[in-house]
C-alpha cells in the first residue's frame, strides 16, 4: 500500500476516493454589517463596550483595515482557525508520507482525516513545500487519532504564525492571541511561503 493508494490514484481493490477531484476555489467570506469585535470589546456587556469606544475612540474599526489578503481572517472564528491548523499541518504530514508503506498506517490516516482532508493531500503534493518542520515521525505513529490532531494542529499553527508576521499591527486586534506570530520573526522568503501555503488552504478549503 502506497502514498498513491492513500490519495485515491491507484486502482487498488480498496481504493476508497473513488474521482478524486480539487476542491473548487470558492468565495471566502464576505464581511457583513455586524463585523467582529477587537479583542478588548469581546467579553463586555453591550453598555460596557458602548462606553469603552466612547473612551477610545482610536479603537481600529475592521471596515477600516489595510487592504491585505490577511484581512479575511477577521471574520473567521477560532474554530475555523484550528482548522486552518490542521490543514497547514498536512503540509508536514505529505512531506513524510512519501517514505512509507505500512498498510496500517494509511487505513489509520483514512479514518483519522476527514474526506476533505484526504482530497487537500492531493493539493498539497503539487505545492512546493521548502519550509521543513521538526518531523511528525509519522511511521512511528500510534494510529490514535488524538495524537495525530496534536501533531497537526503544533505544526500547522506554527506555520500560521509564520505566514502572519507578514501581516500588520492593527490585524491583530480581531485575532486570538495565541495565533499572533513569533516575536522574532522568520526570514522574509520562509515568512512569503509560509503565507503561499496559507493562501492555498484559505482558497482550497474554505
Amino acid at each position: 500500500m502506497t502514498l498513491k493508494w492513500l490519495l485515491g490514484r491507484d486502482e487498488h481493490p480498496l481504493k476508497f476516493l473513488d474521482s478524486v477531484s480539487r476542491l473548487d476555489i470558492q468565495a471566502m467570506p464576505i464581511m457583513d454589517h455586524s463585523p467582529p469585535l477587537p479583542k478588548e470589546l469581546k467579553d463586555l456587556e453591550p453598555l460596557q463596550a458602548e462606553f469603552y469606544i466612547k473612551m477610545h475612540p482610536h479603537l481600529p474599526s475592521p471596515y477600516f483595515l489595510t487592504k491585505h489578503p490577511l484581512s479575511k481572517l477577521v471574520s473567521f472564528s477560532e474554530e475555523e482557525f484550528h482548522k486552518i491548523c490542521r490543514f497547514l499541518g498536512l503540509f508536514d504530514l505529505y512531506a513524510e508520507l512519501r517514505n512509507v508503506v505500512l498498510t496500517s498506517l494509511f487505513h489509520g490516516l483514512k479514518n483519522s482525516l476527514s474526506a476533505e482532508e484526504l482530497k487537500f493531500l492531493e493539493v498539497v503534493r503539487h505545492e512546493p513545500n521548502p519550509v521543513k518542520l521538526p518531523k511528525m515521525h509519522i511511521g512511528a505513529w500510534d494510529l490514535s487519532k488524538e495524537s495525530l490532531d496534536k501533531a497537526l494542529f503544533d505544526r500547522g499553527k506554527t506555520r500560521l504564525r509564520g505566514a502572519l508576521s507578514q501581516g500588520y499591527d492593527t490585524l491583530f486586534s480581531f485575532l486570538p492571541p495565541r495565533f499572533y506570530p513569533p516575536k522574532i520573526k522568520p526570514a522574509k522568503e520562509i515568512a512569503e511561503t509560509l503565507m503561499k501555503q496559507l493562501e492555498t488552504v484559505l482558497n482550497k478549503a474554505f
